[in-house]
Formats: C-alpha cells, sequence, structure tokens
C-alpha cells in the first residue's frame, strides 16, 4: 500500500493535504474534459477526494491510488450528470403542475388526497426504522446526504447506499397497498 494512504491511515498530521496537492492537478484535469463550468469542475473534485478519504479505510491497494481516485471521479460525474438531468426534467414539467394547483380545492382531490396520505403513512410504516429515519431526515427535515451520515455517524458513500435502499424499500411498500 502507498505511503500517503498509510500516513491517513495512521492519522499523521497534514499528510490528508499532501495527498490532496499530490493528486488533484491531475484529477482536475480530467474532470476538466468532462465539464464546462470551472466551479463544477472544483465541486466534482471537492467530492471526488471526500468520497475517497471517506472510503480509503476500504482501500486495499489492489489498484493503484490514482486509479482508485480516477474510479471515484468516474461516480461522482456519473452521480454530477445524473442529478443535472434529474433537474432539468424537473424544470421542464414544472407548468404542468399549475393546472394541478388550481384543482386541488375540488372535493373529489380532497378525498383522493386522503387516501393516498393513508397509504403513503401505511408504506412509511411498514419500513424499517434506519429506512424510515433516513427518509425523515431527508424529505421532511430537507437535510443533505452529508448532514444525514453526520447525524448517523456514518460514512457518506455508505449513507447514500441507506437512502437509496430506504426509497427503493418505500416505492415497493407503496406498491404492494392497494386503496
Amino acid at each position: 500500500m502507498e505511503k500517503i494512504v498509510l500516513e491517513i491511515l495512521a492519522g499523521k498530521k497534514g499528510a490528508s493535504s499532501r495527498f490532496y496537492f499530490q493528486f488533484a492537478p491531475e484529477i482536475r484535469r480530467y474532470l476538466s474534459t468532462r465539464v464546462k463550468e470551472s466551479e463544477d469542475v472544483e465541486e466534482l473534485l471537492q467530492d471526488t477526494f471526500m468520497s475517497a478519504l471517506d472510503s480509503l479505510a476500504t482501500y486495499r491497494g489492489e489498484a493503484s491510488i490514482k486509479n482508485f481516485l480516477y474510479a471515484i471521479a468516474r461516480h461522482e460525474l456519473a452521480d454530477w450528470y445524473r442529478k443535472r438531468y434529474v433537474r432539468k426534467a424537473v424544470e421542464k414539467t414544472a407548468p404542468l403542475f399549475e393546472g394541478i394547483m388550481e384543482s386541488m380545492a375540488d372535493p373529489e382531490w380532497i378525498l383522493k388526497k386522503s387516501r393516498l396520505k393513508k397509504r403513503f403513512m401505511k408504506a412509511y410504516w411498514s419500513l424499517s426504522e434506519s429506512h424510515r429515519d433516513v427518509l425523515s431526515y431527508r424529505y421532511e427535515l430537507g437535510m443533505t446526504v452529508a448532514q444525514i451520515a453526520e447525524k448517523l455517524e456514518m460514512p457518506f458513500k455508505a449513507t447514500e447506499s441507506l437512502l437509496y435502499r430506504a426509497r427503493g424499500a418505500f416505492r415497493m411498500a407503496y406498491d404492494e397497498i392497494r386503496e
């Protein structure tokens, strides 16, 4: 295993900074060939190194640390593009919801809303406590994944994975419940 990794894992002062300054220029070049805006490149670079430091304990040294960082950068880049696509889709569909908002005072809508709420709550309470907690932190309290990770004292990627699994479990539970 590379010396810098061992120093970081041992908690040696300044090792994380040396790690960043040693590898950041190359990872920045890689990201800048795939993303136009420099602010986005810097955000992706920071996310890459935060994820790398977060998962360094799982690094087994089978590949070079540089390849390890490139793999993380590719994953962060894919996540960034995925989120960007979703944001654009939401922006395009927002006008469609204006008509829906007008019909919300309709008695039929109120009944439907009540049924949806019951279905939602039944699905929610059928989940495990950890899934309910992570969904509540994210969607009810509006916490970021990083904030949830800190609150649950879990690594960022593990929290992201838990949130993904919780959403899937909710979706399945919701689909199983019929009105």
